[in-house]
């Protein structure tokens, strides 16, 4: 008897810690998201060491690659420094952040006045002039943060041409979504207060999770509109776009004619993160250019090269499992490259 009411005490104990680990993982989740918020505060009031000053250092980071190396924080203060010397407004806003354990992922709106020289090295001696005019870019982050409360590991997924192309250091390059774009508000802005905190608490994590790999692991060019609400928000440079399924159909032609010239062709999901009724994931692409194609009129001849790149999604979901409003973000530079559309960087 005695032994029964032992083991019985043991396993509620076990109950209790495994409750107690998941709570601290969540609070650890929220501890994260406030530690980043708290940050992005700080930065637009002037404090830019609080964004440096997050970072461990050395941490890790992909710095434009798919691949993570370590980066110094100096690195960061280096590039970020020039920016806002050139912009001296500049803001980081953030649309939504969303945090599950150690990981954090948000989208972000950068925006400044390109009103004094850009002095960055890569770019050669002479600073870029300045040209007087509002400058916005958008990035995707997936942020893990330590124990401490410090980002040891960083995904950044931006296309660079967005930014370099309004400050005069490529040429310009505009962003663009399918679909028809919103005027005033849409997506998460249409909801209440308490809609919208509803939206991080509904416990829909797994369930929208599986919906993503479900997503990610059909054939490419498969049909994909009833992963989607019909029409959904679509979030791209410089607003909102609505897209209906007969418009996302039309988008499949891409990755089906990718799938032709790479037949290996892979997606792995290299971070995923979930809050709610919000899910993201940073996706890695890789395959061999190994068959000649007719790439929508223009033919490309195989290399046997392997093709390596990598963009992030941001999504919401109603109710029914459904994906209300999506962002999207990264550069397909490597990709249109590797497959001779466009020519290698210093050709």
């Amino acid at each position: 008897m005695k032994q029964i009411a032992r083991m019985i005490f043991v396993g509620l104990m076990l109950v209790m810690i495994g409750a107690g680990s998941v709570a601290a993982q969540e609070d650890n989740a929220q501890r994260n998201k406030q530690i980043f918020l708290d940050m992005v505060a700080q930065y637009n009031a002037g404090n830019r060491e609080a964004f440096y000053s997050l970072l461990t250092d050395p941490f890790m980071m992909n710095q434009g690659d798919p691949v993570l190396a370590p980066m110094s924080p100096d690195g960061v203060r280096g590039y970020d420094g020039a920016l806002a010397a050139a912009m001296p407004d500049i803001q980081m806003n953030p649309a939504v952040v969303i945090a599950q354990r150690d990981w954090l992922a948000g989208h972000i709106t950068w925006t400044g006045t390109f009103t004094e020289p850009f002095s960055f090295a890569p770019f050669g001696p002479d600073p870029l002039p300045p040209n007087n005019q509002a400058i916005t870019w958008t990035e995707m982050w997936f942020l893990r943060l330590n124990a401490d409360g410090l980002v040891d590991e960083a995904w950044v997924i931006s296309d660079p041409a967005i930014l370099f192309g309004q400050v005069g250091a490529f040429p310009p390059r505009e962003g663009a979504r399918t679909g028809t774009p919103i005027e005033g508000a849409a997506g998460y802005q249409t909801l209440s207060a308490d809609e919208l905190a509803a939206s991080f608490t509904s416990g829909m994590e797994a369930r929208n999770l599986a919906s993503f790999a479900e997503l990610i692991g059909l054939e490419p060019g498969s049909d994909t509109t009833g992963f989607h609400a019909d029409p959904y928000v679509a979030w791209g440079f410089g607003g909102a776009y609505s897209v209906t399924a007969a418009q996302a159909a039309e988008e499949a032609a891409f990755p089906a004619m990718l799938a032709m010239a790479m037949p290996d062709m892979t997606t792995t999901q290299t971070v995923t993160v979930a809050e709610g009724d919000w899910a993201a994931t940073l996706l890695t692409l890789s395959g061999t250019f190994s068959e000649d194609i007719e790439f929508f009129g223009m033919p490309l001849t195989a290399t046997g090269e392997t093709i390596t790149w990598q963009f992030g999604a941001i999504d919401r979901f109603d109710a029914d499992g459904k994906i209300v409003e999506e962002w999207i973000e990264g550069d397909a530079t490597p990709l249109l490259m590797g497959l001779g559309i466009i020519p290698a960087m210093g050709s």
